[in-house]
């Protein structure tokens, strides 16, 4: 007689624990596509300040539809963004609400990050494709809603805490800065790492380098806004191809080493690049080596932004390292001693989501 196999009891709690779950994410991403609304129409810098406003005020505010609006606000008022005071009807968002929402240089500013969800949702079609061809999705094809949640949501970093606190922890590197020196800012973006750091040392000049022509165009006009574009040439280029000439007194990479299709070429070229005693800086994400080391908040939002982002734009180019988003010490220690790079030290710089390495070459 064949052995029978004895089955297994169905713990009925943990599929009730799972469906809720799935339902209160599935409302997670609803509130981020009404926080969008409100983001991209200005609706929280429009009540930043206001007071308590009704509907109908608030159309006067905004010049927007007021059965929209009023909607939006109940909406908002009940998922707790904004307060509701009920004998009058009225709207309000507090203080602490407003730094998140509305106020862009304020360290809590969170509400760009929200332009992740209509942006990673409007690739999905060429991503189910490229599951089966093994190919990428183009970093275009994630569209201006990227570019904000990027750059406008890094901001409020770089403006606090990257001549404050970052820069301090290397002093050697501060006290070079502060009487001049040539500065590369690879993988800039938007332009903000560039545009802070030129402010903070008056005396420095920054080649700033992204392969995006749409964020060079944006960087140019934030540097002029600030009136440091005299000290900051921006090139649309891959990095290990940039027309850049050495040497370097810092160079720095912010959050994109893992996005790169050839990251130890592009080290190659920064280490190439770098004075004899010059210093490189990445930041990138504050996760662990393996499955078991990121079972913890920053681990899982790194592993749904690599499957949605960070690897198909890296595997659109031919022979692609395909890092991902999770690219933990060791992983980076690989590519830097590959290219060339003598010592790699984490710096003992706090941050929620980055981990600072210092090379030396």
């Amino acid at each position: 007689m064949p052995e029978q196999k004895t089955a297994t009891a169905i713990d009925e709690t943990k599929i009730e624990a799972l469906g809720e779950r799935i339902l209160g994410e599935v409302n997670a991403g609803m509130s981020c596509l009404n926080l969008y609304v409100g983001h991209r129409l200005g609706l929280f810098k429009a009540l930043q300040g206001a007071g308590d406003v009704t509907p109908a005020d608030f159309m006067g505010l905004t010049g927007y539809d007021e059965r929209y609006l009023r909607e939006w606000l109940e909406c908002m008022a009940v998922n707790g963004y904004v307060a509701h005071r009920a004998e009058t009807d009225s709207f309000s968002l507090s203080d602490e609400h407003a730094a998140v929402l509305a106020d862009d240089e304020h360290p809590g500013f969170a509400s760009p990050f929200v332009c992740w969800i209509p942006s990673l949702a409007s690739v999905l079609p060429e991503l189910m494709d490229a599951f089966g061809s093994g190919g990428g999705v183009p970093y275009e094809a994630y569209g201006e809603d990227a570019l904000e949640a990027v750059g406008s949501g890094n901001k409020a970093m770089f403006v606090n805490d990257y001549a404050a606190k970052w820069i301090p922890a290397m002093p050697d590197v501060e006290s070079r800065l502060k009487v001049g020196g040539r500065v590369a800012d690879i993988g800039c973006g938007i332009g903000w790492s560039s545009i802070c750091l030129a402010q903070a040392f008056p005396e420095i000049t920054i080649d700033a380098v992204d392969f995006d022509r749409e964020s060079i165009s944006q960087a140019r006009a934030n540097a002029k806004a600030a009136g440091v574009d005299d000290r900051i040439a921006f090139h649309a280029a891959d990095a290990a191809e940039a027309p850049l000439e050495g040497p370097y007194d810092f160079i720095t990479v912010f959050e994109c080493i893992h996005d790169m299709a050839h990251p130890v070429a592009a080290l190659g070229r920064m280490q190439a690049l770098a004075a004899d005693d010059g210093v490189v800086l990445i930041a990138d994400e504050a996760v662990g080596d393996g499955v078991e080391e990121n079972r913890h908040f920053m681990g899982r939002i790194c592993y749904n932004f690599s499957v949605l982002h960070c690897l198909p734009q890296a595997r659109v180019f031919p022979d692609s390292a395909a890092t991902g988003t999770v690219m933990g010490p060791r992983k980076l220690e690989g590519y830097a001693k590959d290219a060339g790079f003598r010592r790699m030290d984490i710096l003992p710089v706090e941050n929620p989501f980055w981990r600072f390495y210092r090379l030396t070459p």
